[in-house]
Formats: structure tokens, sequence, C-alpha cells
């Protein structure tokens, strides 16, 4: 339970990228906060022009920017919207906001929040030349250092991504994106794995799904018919393009379903129709650090994983016999895995079974959410509150 002295203080969470439908950002942590006590708000992208609310949170909308630079452009003019409803803390969810943010944050205290190991990000941006690579990655991380320094707190995704900062910050806490339990968490009735292959999430090269339309092409001269169903934002129309492109060249065009990018409400409707969860991202980058979103869904949804060899994989879902572990690189062994499980229904069930009782008892968010609260109480007690305005109005704007 909150203390009564913290209940009331407004709390602006600022993210210039993710949607106002975010898991982590507007599901977990500023619900967790509304219902602690705290006056919520949360500027992020959104489709109405006008701020309303929504599970007691005010959501400042932020219209879709046209481009990567009208983004960037907009950074400095988005940070100090936030800061003109006179937050008692902040919490930075985008890497482009953190130095305006503190630059115009004066005594307010501000939490970073990493949700990936950006500076292995930046060595898989498409959009960033190969040879500038390794300067933006060495420039980000002498600049980011300075800025974490400024920060009252940070907040990682992950122990991998947390490693870095615990040199540079003494309050760095791991608050996973594990995902809530809606109400009581049931085993599915056992039945036959449908011969469906789920993939949400964004759409991207390294997260193997050129691999698994070849595995459907292997199984399909087995003689063995497998739908694949995408759901989620792709980095690009070209690539979505070329995507249906391979399909059509393996002939599997008929066996590949694509959802749009969904609302969380869909896009867990989805998963709970059954099938195969498939998490066969591409080793490098952020994938080394990252622990996958969909991977703790898929076993919320009691599917059967089929996931990448990688330690961050083999580390959530190998001690608890969630799936089957492959080579991303390996079409065969996709497509190996997907047969032998449609081949053997009450194996595929038992590992579904296996990450509903993980996801039950230690995959939530009912606990992570303890670590968020903990969190704010220890910044909130010992910063310098002063910034404070007695008395605070709605401060509802409209951003740009």
């Amino acid at each position: 339970m909150l203390f009564s002295k913290y209940r009331s203080m407004r709390i602006c969470h600022v993210s210039s990228a993710h949607s106002v439908d975010d898991g982590r950002i507007f599901h977990r942590e500023c619900v967790t906060l509304m219902g602690a006590g705290y006056d919520v708000h949360l500027v992020a992208t959104a489709k109405p022009s006008l701020p309303y609310i929504d599970h007691g949170i005010t959501i400042h909308p932020l219209t879709e920017p046209v481009n990567r630079m009208q983004r960037l452009a907009r950074r400095t003019t988005v940070a100090r919207s936030a800061i003109r409803l006179k937050p008692d803390l902040l919490h930075v969810h985008e890497p482009e906001l953190l130095g305006p943010v503190l630059a115009h944050a004066g005594s307010c205290p501000v939490i970073w929040d990493v949700h990936e190991s950006y500076l292995d990000v930046l060595m898989s941006r498409h959009w960033i030349p190969k040879w500038l690579r390794p300067i933006a990655r060495s420039a980000w991380d002498a600049r980011e250092s300075q800025l974490v320094k400024r920060c009252a707190g940070v907040a990682a995704a992950t122990e991998r991504i947390a490693e870095r900062y615990r040199s540079i910050h003494n309050r760095v806490e791991v608050i996973a994106n594990y995902p809530e339990l809606v109400g009581e968490v049931r085993f599915p009735s056992r039945q036959a794995t449908k011969p469906v292959c789920l993939f949400t999430g964004t759409i991207a090269p390294n997260r193997g799904i050129s691999q698994v339309l070849f595995s459907l092409s292997l199984l399909k001269a087995r003689s063995v018919s497998v739908t694949l169903e995408l759901a989620g934002r792709p980095i690009s129309e070209d690539y979505l393009r070329n995507l249906w492109s391979e399909a059509d060249r393996l002939g599997i065009r008929d066996h590949v379903r694509y959802h749009g990018y969904l609302s969380k409400s869909q896009t867990i409707a989805l998963q709970q129709r059954g099938g195969i969860g498939m998490v066969t991202h591409l080793p490098g980058g952020n994938n080394e650090a990252a622990w996958p979103v969909k991977m703790f869904e898929f076993m919320a949804a009691g599917l059967p994983l089929i996931y990448s060899n990688l330690p961050t994989h083999q580390e959530i879902a190998g001690p608890i016999g969630a799936g089957i572990p492959v080579d991303p690189h390996q079409p065969e062994q996709i497509a190996n895995a997907i047969e032998h499980m449609l081949r053997n229904h009450n194996v595929a069930q038992r590992m579904g079974e296996a990450g509903i009782r993980a996801v039950r008892s230690r995959f939530n968010w009912k606990l992570e959410c303890v670590k968020l609260l903990k969190l704010y109480r220890d910044i909130l007690s010992s910063a310098d509150l002063g910034h404070r305005k007695t008395t605070q109005t709605g401060g509802l704007s409209r951003l740009v």
C-alpha cells in the first residue's frame, strides 16, 4: 500500500514512439501507479486530438510523426509539454527524449526506463549506414552515460540490460516486461495442436520471419499444411512487400494471414485461439540482451513455443520445458519442430501447461509492480519536491 504522503502526486510518463496502448507503459506501469493513488499522466501517440481519460489516466495525445526526422525534430517540444504538466516525477521511455527532458526538468526527478539495449539496437538500425553505426554507438555510449548520472533512477527491462547501468548509477531496478495476470490463469482444454504458427510484434528481418516462411515451404513438401498468422507493425511497407514476394516464390502465400497492427486486447484474443508461438529471433543486436515480450504472452496463453537457441531465450523457456529450441538460421530445424508438435499433441500440451505454470508462479507483472512502486517511493522520499506547486491545475494540453 502506498504511503499516504505520496498519494495524488503527479506522475508523467512521456514517450514519442510508443503508442498509448503500449503494454509496458500504459497497461502495466501507468495502470499500476494509478491504482496506487498517483495522479498519472501519459504523453504518447494516440488518435484523439484532445486529452482524455482512460483507466483513470490522463492521456495527452501526440500526433503520429510523418517520419523519423519529424519525431526527432519535435523532441524538445514534447519534453516541454510534459514539464508544463508540473509533475512530481517524470518517467522517460525514449532515448531521444532523455536529454531534452533532463534539460527542462529542473528539480523534478527523472526515471530512465530502458526497454532495450540501445547500444546494440544502434548496430542493427537499417537506416544508419553500416560504416556509421560504430560511431553512433560510441557517441550514444558517452552521451547516455552523462545523462544517466543526472537521473533519479533507472528501470531496466532485463538483467543483462541493467548490468550496463549499475556501473553508472546506484539506483538501477530490473522491472521485467512480464504480462499481467488477467483473472484466473486457466489451463487450455486438452485438444489437438492447431496447425497454426503465430507471430505477434514488430515485423522486422531480425525476427526470423523469412526463415519461418521457408520452413512452411518445407512442410508443404512433406504434405504438412501449416498457416502462419502474422500480427504487428512492419518496420516498412517495403519489407512487408518483400515478405509477400518471398511467400509467393515459395508457393505458400495462401498459408500466410496478416492481421495488421492489433490493439493489446485484440492481440491477446488472437493468441488465445491456439497454435504454436514462434519466437525465432536471429542472433545479434538487442536480441542478445532482451527477453521477448511475446514469449511471455504466448506462455500466458498456453501456447507451446518454438524459440531461438539464444541464451536470452533459453534461460526463460529451457528450464521449464515450455517449447523446442532451434537454430533460427536453419529452416529445416524449425520445420522439424513444428511437425513434431503437430504429431505429438500431448507433448505440445505439456509444453503449453509448463508455460502457464511459469507465468502464474514467476513471470507475471504482479511480482514486478512491487519493485516499480518501491522505486517510486525511494525516489520521491529523497527528492527535492520544492518545484511542486501548492495548487495544480489539470494541465490538459494538445501536444504536437
